[in-house]
């Protein structure tokens, strides 16, 4: 197992640590908006999967249920509502309402009886998504090696 560990102060490379965070950031923002169509429907989704699962991160996940292949069960997703998403995004309520209105139309998130918002059936096992995952994973990649190779994380061998 390799352990990857930051170094103090971005081992004395905090301005390229601090450009490269920025490169990656934006990086991961452009997947996202290719998949949502805009940055903010891409920052409402993202609100959307941080809040409704974060919980799932604090284990107790059952093997079959870590594959996004597989659809949760209800029970163990959270509630996200407007209020909550608009928090999560910076935006005011109404501008969430608008952002999340336009994801449910275009049948991306769907509104649940008591006003609770979540992905549609499906929307999580749709090969886009898995493709998504798979950049994302590959540009973080390539940016844990540049912060080692400048000495801002190291990599030990466990």
């Amino acid at each position: 197992m390799i352990r990857i560990q930051a170094q103090p102060r971005a081992g004395g490379e905090s301005r390229l640590a601090g450009i490269q965070m920025a490169m990656l950031t934006l990086r991961c923002m452009e997947h996202y908006r290719d998949v949502a169509g805009d940055h903010d429907s891409a920052l409402i989704m993202l609100a959307v999967v941080a809040i409704s699962a974060e919980r799932l991160t604090r284990g107790g996940l059952a093997d079959e249920l870590r594959t996004l292949e597989t659809p949760l069960p209800p029970e163990y997703i959270g509630t996200c509502n407007v209020s909550s998403i608009a928090v999560a995004t910076g935006f005011n309520r109404e501008t969430a309402r608008r952002h999340v209105n336009r994801l449910i139309e275009r049948q991306v998130l769907q509104r649940g009886p008591d006003g609770t918002i979540g992905f549609t059936a499906g929307y999580m096992q749709s090969g886009q998504i898995a493709e998504l995952l798979q950049v994302q994973l590959d540009t973080l990649g390539r940016s844990v090696t540049e912060f080692v190779r400048m000495g801002a994380m190291t990599a030990t061998e466990e």
